[in-house]
C-alpha cells in the first residue's frame, strides 16, 4: 500500500493523494488566462507568424507586386512643367483710416492671404481666360482626346464601348449626326477649362515667399505653354483687381461724403437746440448732488434690512419656542450664571434626597432656592424678548420710512437723467459724425494720390521650361512601392489569421492558459516513411499505418519520438514528490487528441526501463487498446469490476503483449451505464490488487468533455496526464477542461502537447535537437539488425 492510501481501499479514491494536488484542486486556470490577455505581440514572435504563414504573406506581395506593374504599364505617361513666382506681402488701406500691412502680423495674415491666392489660381474664371486668350483648347488633351489609363478605365471604357455599339445599331447613323453637330457647335472652352483644373498644382516652398505653380500633361509642349500662360494671366488678373478696387473705392467715398456732411449739419443743429432749451449748464452739479443724497439714504436702508434679518431670524426662534437658542440669551453672562448655579443646586438636591425625604427642611429649601433661580432666569429672558420685539418694530417703521425716501429721490435723478441721456446721444452724433467726414475726406484724397502709383506684388522667378522626361510613372518605385504594400497587408492578413486561430500550437500557448507545467512535446509522426522523422526531408510512406504509430516506441527504439517519451518518462519522475506515479490516468479534451497513442508509448518506454507496466482502457464507450494489440475486447475491466467481488481471477482479464514487462486490460464488455461502472467502489479494489502486481498502471480514460467517465476517475489515480494536440485542440475546450479537473480536485501533473510539427519554424529549437539525435541514432545502430516487427503480428 502505497504512502497516503487509506486501509479502507474503497474509499480510497475520495482523498487527495498529496498537498500539491490540493492546491491544484483550488486553481482556476481561466483567473491564470486573464492575467495574460494584455501580452503583446513580441518582434520574435511575429517573425514565426511570418515564417509559418510565408506563402500567404509572399501570395498577397505577388498580387500587389502584378497589379501595380500593370497599373503602371497601362499608364500613359505625364510630363510636368513648373514655374516660379513670388507672391509679396501686400499693403492695402482702402477703406480703413489706418494702415492694414500684412507684415506687421506676420505669420498668420500672410498665410491667409497666399492661401486666398492659391485658390485664385484654381478658379474657373481665371482658367477660363487662360484657355481662350492662349487658344489652349486647341490641344487634343484638353478636348478629352487623350485620356489616362488604368485597370478599371480600361474595362468600363470597353464596356462604355460595347454598350455605344449596340445603341447605334439599334438607332441607326441619325443618332451619330446629331452628336457630330451637337459637339461641334458646343463651347469647347468650359470643357477645356475644367480639365486644365484638374492638371495645375500650386505648392508654396515652406518659410519663403516663393510659389511653384506647374501644369501636368501628356505632351511637354502644351505643360510649358500652359504653365506660362496662368502665370501670365493670374499676374494681369491681380492687377485689374487692385486697379478695380481702387476705382470703385474713389466711387464709394463720394457717395459717403455727400451722405455725411447733410448728416453732420443735422447732428450739430440738434445739439444746440436740446441745451438751449434744457438749461444744460447746471444739470451736471444738480444731478450729483441727488445721486450723492441716494447714497447715502440706499446705505442706511441696507444697514436697516441686515439688522431686520438678523431679528426676523430671532423672531422666528421666539415663536417656534427655542429661546434659549437666542443670540442675547445664550451670550448672557448672567443668564450663564443663573443656569451654573441651577446646576448646583439641581446636584445638590439630588444629593439630599438620597440622604433625606422630600419633607426634610434641607430638601425643602433646596426646592424653594431652585425655584427662585429659575423665576430669575425666566424674567431675564422675557426682558431680552420684549427688548428684541421693541426693536424689530422700531426698524420696520424706519425701514417703511427709507423706502419712501428713496422712492422720491430716484423720481428725481430719473427726470435728471433722461434729460443728461438725450443730450449724450446727441453730443455722441455730433463728434460721430464728424470724425467719420474728416477720415473720408482725407482717404479721398490719399486714394487719389495712390492710384497712379500702384506696384504689383506678384512676380515671376522662373518661366516654365518644356520637360524633356516624363515625371510619372516610374516603374521601379512603382514596384517597390506594390511590394511593400504587399508585404504589410500579407503580414495583416497572416496576423488576422493567427489570432482569429483559437487552436493551441505551442507550450507558450498552454502556459499562457494554465499554471500547470507542460511535462513533454511529442513530434507528429508522417505516416510515408519507415522513420517518420528525417532530418530536413520529407517522411517516406510507412508499412502498415494501422498500428505504426501507436507502436512507434517499441518499433523505433532509437527514434526522435521514442525520446520524446522517455523524457516524458522523466518529466513524470519529477512530478511529485514521490516520484513516477504508480497508477497515471491518461486523456485529453476531445476524441482524437492522441490520448491512446500517448497511453500505448509510455507504457512501452516504462516497460522498457525494466518496470512491469499494466494498460487499462478504461474508455468504455469508444475502446481502441485492444484492436492496437490485436486482443480481444472481452474479458476486459468491466468483466473484472463485475467479478471482484466474488474473487475471479485477474488472468483472463489482463493480457500480455510483444513487449517485455507490458501488459493491457481491455475494456471489456459493453455496459450500458458506463459512468455507474467507473464511480462503483470495486473498481478502486481492482486497480488495488494491480497495484500489488505491477509497478506501474496507465489507464486510458475517455475524453473530459461531455462525460462524466474521466472525473470519475481522476478521483482513483495518483495523478492525471491531459494530452493537447498541437493544432486542433481549441483554448476555451482546454480551459474547460482544465476547470472541470480543477472542480473534482483530480491531481493533474501536466500536459503534454502531443502531434507537433517540427517542420513549422516555431520547434526550429526542438527540431534541431530531434534531428540530431535521430541521426547519430541512426549511425550508432547502423551494423545492429532491425528491430521485430512484433506488434504485426499480435
Amino acid at each position: 500500500m502505497t504512502e497516503g492510501q487509506d486501509k479502507n481501499s474503497g474509499q480510497r479514491h475520495l482523498q487527495p493523494i498529496s498537498p500539491s494536488n490540493q492546491q491544484l484542486a483550488q486553481y482556476d486556470p481561466l483567473l491564470h488566462s486573464s492575467q495574460h490577455s494584455e501580452e503583446v505581440i513580441s518582434l520574435h514572435e511575429l517573425w514565426l507568424v511570418f515564417l509559418k504563414r510565408k506563402w500567404t504573406v509572399i501570395s498577397i506581395a505577388l498580387i500587389f507586386v502584378v497589379g501595380a506593374f500593370l497599373s503602371t504599364t497601362l499608364t500613359v505617361p505625364e510630363y510636368r512643367s513648373t514655374a516660379q513666382v513670388q507672391i509679396s506681402p501686400q499693403q492695402t488701406r482702402v477703406l480703413g483710416f489706418g494702415e492694414f500691412d500684412y507684415s506687421q502680423r506676420a505669420g498668420r495674415v500672410f498665410d491667409e492671404y497666399r492661401a486666398t491666392q492659391l485658390q485664385l489660381l484654381r478658379s474657373t474664371e481665371l482658367n477660363q481666360r487662360v484657355v481662350r486668350n492662349a487658344s489652349l483648347y486647341e490641344y487634343p488633351e484638353l478636348r478629352g482626346e487623350i485620356r489616362q489609363r488604368s485597370v478599371t478605365g480600361e474595362l468600363r471604357g470597353l464596356t462604355r464601348t460595347v454598350r455605344n455599339s449596340v445603341r447605334d445599331m439599334l438607332n441607326g447613323s441619325a443618332t451619330d449626326a446629331a452628336a457630330a453637330e451637337g459637339n461641334t457647335a458646343r463651347d469647347p472652352v468650359p470643357m477645356a477649362a475644367a480639365i486644365l483644373r484638374s492638371r495645375i498644382e500650386v505648392q508654396p516652398i515652406r518659410d519663403t515667399h516663393l510659389v511653384n505653380i506647374s501644369v501636368i500633361g501628356f505632351e511637354p509642349r502644351f505643360t510649358a505653354h500652359a504653365a506660362n500662360a496662368l502665370v501670365a494671366e493670374y499676374i494681369q488678373d491681380s492687377m485689374r483687381r487692385r486697379l478695380d478696387a481702387g476705382g470703385e473705392a474713389r466711387e464709394f467715398l463720394s457717395d459717403q461724403l455727400s451722405e455725411m456732411r447733410i448728416t453732420l449739419e443735422r447732428s450739430d443743429q440738434a445739439l444746440m437746440d436740446f441745451a438751449r432749451n434744457n438749461q444744460i449748464a447746471d444739470l451736471s452739479e444738480r444731478l450729483n448732488t441727488q445721486q450723492r443724497a441716494l447714497s447715502q439714504l440706499s446705505g442706511r436702508l441696507s444697514e436697516v434690512q441686515r439688522e431686520l434679518v438678523r431679528l426676523d431670524a430671532w423672531q422666528n426662534l421666539i415663536d417656534q419656542g427655542r429661546i434659549n437658542s437666542l443670540e442675547p440669551v445664550a451670550n448672557s453672562n448672567a443668564i450663564r450664571d443663573l443656569d451654573s448655579r441651577l446646576l448646583e443646586a439641581r446636584t445638590r438636591l439630588r444629593q439630599l434626597r438620597n440622604q433625606f425625604s422630600d419633607a426634610a427642611p434641607e430638601v425643602r429649601e433646596a426646592q424653594s432656592l431652585i425655584a427662585g433661580l429659575e423665576e430669575e432666569r425666566q424674567d431675564r429672558i422675557q426682558r431680552i424678548v420684549e427688548e428684541t420685539e421693541g426693536r424689530r418694530d422700531s426698524l420696520l417703521a424706519e425701514q417703511a420710512s427709507l423706502n419712501n425716501a428713496v422712492r422720491e429721490q430716484e423720481n428725481a435723478i430719473l427726470s435728471l437723467n433722461e434729460r443728461s441721456v438725450q443730450y449724450n446721444i446727441l453730443r455722441r452724433e455730433f463728434e460721430t459724425s464728424r470724425e467719420l467726414y474728416d477720415g473720408l475726406l482725407q482717404r479721398m484724397k490719399e486714394i487719389g494720390v495712390a492710384s497712379g502709383s500702384q506696384e504689383n506684388n506678384i512676380a515671376v522667378i522662373e518661366t516654365a521650361r518644356m520637360p524633356g522626361a516624363p515625371f510619372r510613372p516610374n516603374l521601379q518605385r512603382s514596384v517597390l512601392m506594390g511590394l511593400a504594400l504587399g508585404l504589410a497587408a500579407g503580414l495583416g492578413l497572416a496576423l488576422m489569421l493567427e489570432f482569429l486561430d483559437r487552436t493551441i500550437r505551442s507550450i507558450e500557448d498552454i502556459e499562457r492558459l494554465v499554471d500547470r507545467p507542460v511535462l513533454g512535446m511529442i513530434p507528429l509522426v508522417k505516416l510515408r516513411g519507415r522513420d517518420g522523422i528525417r532530418r530536413r526531408k520529407r517522411p517516406k510512406v510507412v508499412e502498415n499505418p494501422e498500428h505504426s504509430i501507436s507502436h512507434y516506441s517499441a518499433i523505433h527504439s532509437s527514434s526522435a519520438v521514442s525520446e520524446a517519451f522517455r523524457s516524458l518518462r522523466t518529466s513524470l519522475s519529477f512530478s511529485t514528490a514521490e516520484g513516477m506515479p504508480r497508477v497515471l490516468m491518461v486523456t485529453s479534451s476531445m476524441v482524437g487528441e492522441g490520448k491512446t497513442t500517448n497511453a500505448i508509448n509510455l507504457a512501452t518506454v516504462l516497460a522498457q526501463n525494466g518496470s512491469r507496466v499494466l494498460l487499462i482502457d478504461a474508455d468504455l464507450r469508444k475502446p481502441r487498446v485492444h484492436r492496437e494489440f490485436n486482443r480481444p475486447r472481452s474479458p476486459g475491466l468491466t468483466n473484472r469490476i463485475a467479478n471482484v467481488d466474488a474473487g475471479g481471477e485477474e488472468n483472463g482479464a489482463i493480457c500480455p503483449t510483444h513487449a517485455t514487462g507490458l501488459f493491457i486490460m481491455p475494456a471489456g464488455h459493453t455496459t450500458p451505464n458506463p459512468a455507474e461502472m467507473l464511480n462503483s467502489p470495486r473498481l478502486n479494489k481492482v486497480i488495488e490488487s494491480c497495484r500489488r502486481v505491477f509497478d506501474h498502471i496507465i489507464i486510458d480514460a475517455p475524453p473530459i468533455l461531455g462525460l462524466a467517465d474521466s472525473l470519475i476517475l481522476s478521483r482513483q489515480v495518483d495523478g492525471v496526464m491531459l494530452v493537447v494536440k498541437a493544432g486542433e485542440t481549441t483554448r476555451e475546450n482546454f480551459k474547460i477542461s482544465m476547470k472541470r479537473l480543477g472542480q473534482v480536485q483530480a491531481p493533474v501533473l501536466g500536459v503534454v502537447l502531443n502531434a507537433v510539427d517540427l517542420e513549422n519554424p516555431q520547434y526550429a529549437y526542438y527540431a534541431s535537437y530531434y534531428y540530431n539525435y535521430q541521426e547519430n541514432a541512426e549511425s550508432d545502430n547502423e551494423a545492429e539488425p532491425a528491430p521485430p516487427r512484433a506488434h504485426a503480428a499480435t
